[in-house]
């Protein structure tokens, strides 16, 4: 009289022995949860690494905005009044020539704009923008990042490498 087994692999709680797919999610309720895990840890790499480039690719684009400036901005600097200068009574940026000359360089930087000012006399200031356009984040609706430079030339008199 010996009774069935009540374990190994044809024994269900039923008994019938038929039913192996739901004896087998019966013992592995987390049957797939590797390949959701994995699945879920894969998007998040490819959102980090989206996310390292796209921020990388803004801060290249902030050092290009901000070179351009500081370039604008020697360029106009450059452009001083002769003849005070000649004559030793101190350096005075020529506001028309170095406007065009900032406006000139800014002109030749493409996907730059900007605008130049002169401050007293003596300072060159030059503001710049562009645009980044993003490679990862537009897949959540981020398609592009401005970003902005900024530089000023003061232009002064050195006697023996001393300001004046």
């Amino acid at each position: 009289w010996a009774s069935p087994p009540r374990s190994g692999p044809h024994w269900t709680p039923t008994g019938n022995g038929d039913d192996m797919t739901t004896s087998n999610h019966r013992r592995h309720p987390e049957r797939g949860s590797v390949a959701i895990w994995a699945i879920t840890t894969a998007m998040t790499m490819v959102l980090l690494v989206g996310l390292a480039v796209d921020l990388s690719g803004r801060v290249l684009a902030k050092q290009r905005a901000q070179t351009i400036a500081a370039e604008a901005a020697r360029a106009g600097g450059q452009q001083i009044q002769a003849g005070t200068a000649i004559r030793g009574q101190g350096v005075v940026v020529d506001p028309g020539p170095a406007v065009a000359a900032a406006r000139t360089y800014l002109a030749g930087a493409p996907g730059i704009t900007g605008d130049v000012s002169i401050l007293s006399g003596t300072r060159v200031v030059t503001n710049t923008q562009t645009t980044y356009q993003t490679k990862f984040l537009s897949i959540i609706g981020i398609t592009a990042l401005t970003v902005t430079g900024h530089a000023e030339v003061d232009v002064n008199r050195a006697v023996e490498g001393v300001a004046q």
